[in-house]
């Protein structure tokens, strides 16, 4: 058992019921995109649908969408398709993925490619980055076999050299989507950032004035973040210059000028 399923497309009736004790799931051809019974038959049976849009309209694929939703189909695919055998690269236009994307959030999409496999398997790869969670390739043992699907499919080179790609890729992609330091990235935070550091001495209890500080590395004093924290608070012990200040450096109060006292009028 190596986890690979029988599908195939059915074109008619008689395939959608033959098929429909063999596959997990149905594969829809573009060309019946706008075959409304077909479409029906297919969702009835309650199963995941992939449903191919090479030239077709938003508007047919709204209509496709809500004829397999209203049948009965729960989980849906939409492939990404140019019907052009083979697809130059230039008529690929992947970016429609991110125009399928906009169009339904809510649903998987993936692309079934027909351009010329190259080394670094750019377009499928492309594609991945774009949104495609399926992909759809014709396989072959040999491009040199006669008939419209050999000479663009991809071959057990190909494929693992996709593979490796993709594991590269991902890789390369990381566990998560949100900005933040990772654990690798500490010694960097702590070493590479900046620290305010004296320009010059201090003495104790002198009130710290901008021309009295500069920045430099690393950050395991204050952060320069805090300049204008430092600025007007008095240093707590006599520092020397090129000391990178602490906290604990500082008083705890900033000096406030002295406020003469008045005496009132009795």
């Amino acid at each position: 058992i190596v986890g690979i399923d029988f599908v195939s497309t059915p074109f008619d009736a008689a395939a959608v019921d033959f098929l429909d004790p063999l596959m997990p799931f149905y594969k829809i051809a573009s060309a019946d995109l706008t075959n409304t019974p077909l479409l029906r038959q297919v969702a009835a049976k309650g199963k995941p649908v992939l449903l191919s849009t090479g030239a077709s309209t938003l508007g047919e694929i709204d209509g496709a969408v809500q004829t397999l939703r209203a049948a009965g189909c729960r989980d849906l695919v939409l492939l990404h398709c140019v019907l052009n055998y083979p697809t130059p690269n230039a008529q690929a236009h992947l970016r429609m993925l991110q125009g399928l994307q906009r169009a339904y959030p809510d649903l998987v999409l993936g692309y079934s490619d027909h351009t010329l496999p190259d080394e670094a398997m750019t377009a499928l790869t492309t594609a991945h980055l774009l949104g495609a969670a399926v992909i759809e390739k014709h396989f072959t043992h040999d491009k040199t076999l006669p008939g419209n699907d050999h000479y663009h499919a991809m071959d057990v080179h190909d494929l693992r050299r996709f593979v490796q790609r993709m594991d590269l890729v991902h890789e390369l992609l990381g566990a998560g989507s949100c900005k933040q330091p990772t654990p690798t990235e500490a010694p960097a935070r702590a070493n590479a950032r900046r620290s305010i550091v004296l320009a010059r001495d201090v003495a104790a209890g002198q009130m710290l004035q901008e021309a009295d500080l500069t920045y430099k590395r690393p950050g395991t004093g204050v952060s320069p973040l805090h300049w204008d924290e430092v600025i007007g608070r008095c240093a707590a012990v006599a520092l020397e210059a090129d000391h990178v200040l602490q906290w604990h450096d500082l008083a705890a109060e900033s000096a406030a000028p002295a406020v003469p006292a008045v005496r009132l009028p009795a």
